[in-house]
């Protein structure tokens, strides 16, 4: 065991391994007459810091702070950090959608093919997986909050860049930035509302958010496309500039959400991972309030100490996601992610663009899908409703069975009108009910040193898909038609059922029990 630093804070720093510690632990159990200095030990990407000694009569009166946000239970303040979140999400979804609905008016504006339109949309993609990463490592760093303001920034000045575009390059460059802002916003949101809730409501909560973004913008979304590309186009210049007008006011409005974000409070979890015991105080009382901005003197409702610093801290690095104490749950997540959001994507972005090289009107093909997404918000208010009552890992197992029935339904019998509305919306059903699950999941596996890193790297696979099977499903629909299409997500919902057999629940069991605790025990 190596001494690599020694603080005049009576603090020593060792190199050491798991082996190391369980022999230096005996030592000092043995050695009861001596008094031995605080401990910090580095395991490459891991640190595991003592916290002190707790006596009976020493331990806080809150229990740590996942007792005392489930003392708290929901307030009127997190409603409003919900809708924060919320609305952030909700435009994020138009834009993601905005793509494929004006792929036909974009080609004819830019003179573009479908090659062309497909790299777009990997463009996009690519800069989502940028934005996670960066986002992941910026709030793991700096806090939630910073990070979360920042990304909707940066989908904002994109999605207008892209309104002013004259070429392709230009509009593939905007679209590389709008997914910056994009790629970050979703994981962010989900792993600072995860923080900050009581463990009963957080799996609903979280699916919460996705019924707003995925169910309802999904939703919502073709609806406004069908109305700008419908009675609206004439009085926004027409094909060639419906398109454009369509980001600005898909823009305009984020702005205002970026301003009102302002208010949020930093997670009292993430301060306390950063030893901030008085702000993460500050942050409980703030949202244990019916406001977001409560008197500067107002109390939590119990309060934290020293003591309950988290028994294991991750280094806030994206390398720590790969250590090997949580290298099993980044594979195990990653792989669900990479089948679950690659159907999703290659599905929302292809549909419009499919069902009008079948012969139906780009009017149709958007109303179609919008009929189709009521399966999407459906299957998302199902996961709000169920989070609470069934486990993860059960509901993720049905959920992908019965998506990767109806795909195989869809791709034998999806041939007319009839068969394409009913088994398109009972797909989305499965689909959204799956990625919304599989989402809170995410945000609830890491420790919270690395819990942003961790959902957007893991998050962020599903991306990779994102970019690279849609080319797959072009292809297939080249030979195959619908039925190489949905045969294609009926094997990646297979492989997904699979995967997910091997990641932790977490229904009913705080983010504390189910990592630092779990680690803690792992490490000594």
């Amino acid at each position: 065991m190596q001494v690599i630093q020694a603080a005049v804070t009576n603090r020593l720093v060792f190199e050491t391994s798991p082996k190391q510690l369980f022999v230096y632990k005996r030592v000092t159990a043995r050695c009861t007459h001596l008094t031995l200095p605080p401990l910090e030990l580095r395991m490459t990407a891991v640190t595991r810091s003592t916290a002190p000694t707790r006596t009976a009569s020493a331990t806080p009166s809150s229990g740590g702070v996942g007792s005392a946000l489930d003392s708290i239970g929901f307030t009127r303040a997190q409603f409003w950090v919900l809708m924060l979140i919320l609305a952030g999400e909700f435009f994020d979804t138009l834009e993601q959608n905005s793509i494929g609905a004006m792929a036909t008016n974009i080609k004819a504006s830019l003179a573009i093919g479908d090659v062309q339109l497909s790299t777009i949309n990997t463009a996009t993609v690519l800069g989502g997986l940028v934005g996670r990463f960066l986002a992941g490592w910026l709030a793991d760093k700096y806090g939630r909050r910073f990070s979360l303001g920042l990304n909707l920034l940066v989908y904002t000045l994109g999605g207008l860049l892209s309104a002013v575009s004259f070429n392709f390059d230009m509009l593939l460059v905007s679209r590389f930035i709008v997914g910056i802002g994009v790629g970050g916003e979703f994981m962010i949101g989900i792993a600072m509302l995860s923080e900050m809730v009581a463990t009963k409501y957080r799996g609903g909560l979280i699916a919460t958010i996705n019924v707003g973004a995925g169910g309802i913008g999904n939703f919502i979304s073709y609806g406004l496309f069908l109305l700008l590309l419908g009675p609206l186009a004439a009085p926004l210049g027409g094909d060639d500039h419906v398109w454009r007008w369509t980001f600005v006011i898909l823009a305009i409005p984020a702005l205002f959400v970026v301003l009102y974000r302002r208010k949020l409070p930093e997670t009292p979890r993430w301060l306390l991972s950063k030893g901030r015991v008085d702000e993460a105080n500050r942050s409980l009382a703030v949202l244990a309030s019916n406001t977001l901005t409560p008197p500067a003197d107002a109390a939590p409702p119990v309060r934290l100490t020293p003591a309950d610093l988290p028994p294991v801290a991750l280094h806030s690095s994206p390398a720590a996601v790969f250590h090997k104490l949580v290298l099993r749950r980044t594979i195990a997540i990653g792989v669900a992610s990479w089948m679950a959001f690659g159907v999703q994507v290659t599905l929302n972005f292809l549909m419009p663009t499919l069902l009008v090289e079948r012969g139906y009107t780009v009017s149709q093909s958007l109303l179609y899908t919008m009929i189709m997404n009521i399966g999407s918000l459906l299957g998302c208010t199902a996961a709000a409703l169920l989070a609470n009552r069934v486990g993860r890992r059960p509901l993720i197992a049905v959920a992908g069975i019965l998506g990767c029935l109806t795909a195989l339904a869809f791709a034998a019998f999806g041939n007319d009108t009839a068969a394409i509305l009913v088994l398109g919306a009972l797909f989305q059903f499965f689909t959204m009910l799956t990625n919304t699950t599989l989402a809170a999941w995410t945000a609830e596996v890491y420790p919270t040193a690395i819990r942003a890193s961790g959902a957007s790297i893991v998050n962020g696979i599903g991306n990779i898909a994102g970019a690279v099977m849609p080319f797959a499903a072009i292809a297939l629909y080249g030979s195959w038609a619908f039925a190489g299409v949905f045969g294609l997500a009926a094997v990646m919902y297979a492989v997904l059922v699979v995967a997910s057999r091997f990641a932790p629940e977490t229904r009913g069991r705080s983010l504390e029990d189910v990592n630092e605790n779990a680690l803690s025990t792992t490490t000594a």
